[in-house]
């Protein structure tokens, strides 16, 4: 093993430790985020063919964006924000999908009988009517995804205020952190929808008893939100 191996898996433990200990509150909220998904699968019952093509795109896409948000979390908790904001990118594509799937067989056509076709997000949050997501939310998941200064800028450090330095290991960044922490629970809540919707069709004794567990967690979840540019600003 090679010393800038060595070195990875050193900054990457370093991390990912100061993280946990700066954000404990971060961290249970996003535990709980998680947590409202496998309490809802728990509560569906053995699915079949005989469920609706719009059921399963809801349930292939909720589970998606399920192991997208649980492994933007570990990426987020080892420094790398924008790996993880490209997997959080995939949540909030799927909420366009699942939203437009009853109406627009063609995201049926292309999701489950294998024919293909390009979709373009913006006109789905229109007939969504949630264009601001696209506008605020998406954008931003798309620019720091994507080859940009910005997804390439969050990989330096500055040193002055004319020179930044490239850090090929990554490192703990209080503000890219809580940036990925609100796009991981925004897109988690928007897809819970479609979680919720899916047992009301299933069952609405399960709706009742999700909802019933599920209801603190999503008020602490959304407080935090609320609280967000008061405590950090409009950084």
């Amino acid at each position: 093993m090679n010393n800038i191996t060595l070195n990875l898996i050193e900054a990457e433990k370093k991390a990912r430790e100061v993280t946990i200990k700066s954000h404990p509150k971060e961290f249970e909220l996003l535990t709980t985020m998680l947590n409202l998904y496998t309490s809802g699968f728990s509560l569906l019952p053995h699915l079949n063919s005989k469920i609706s093509d719009t059921h399963w795109v809801w349930l292939f896409l909720i589970t998606r964006s399920f192991f997208s948000i649980r492994c933007a979390v570990e990426l987020m908790a080892k420094a790398y924000y924008a790996q993880a904001i490209a997997l959080l990118k995939i949540a909030t594509e799927a909420y366009f999908l699942c939203g437009n799937c009853e109406k627009n067989k063609a995201i049926i056509d292309t999701l489950l009988h294998n024919k293909p076709k390009r979709f373009d997000y913006k006109d789905l949050a229109k007939a969504m009517d949630v264009l601001p997501i696209y506008e605020d939310d998406y954008a931003f998941e798309c620019n720091y995804s994507h080859t940009s200064s910005l997804s390439l800028g969050i990989m330096t450090i500055e040193i002055n205020a004319s020179n930044r330095e490239l850090k090929p290991i990554p490192f703990y960044d209080k503000m890219s952190f809580i940036a990925c922490c609100a796009l991981a629970f925004k897109s988690g809540l928007l897809m819970a929808d479609f979680l919720e919707k899916l047992l009301a069709d299933v069952s609405k004794e399960k709706l009742k008893a999700w909802q019933i567990e599920a209801k603190t967690g999503v008020q602490q979840i959304q407080e935090w939100l609320a609280g967000l540019k008061e405590r950090y600003g409009s950084q």
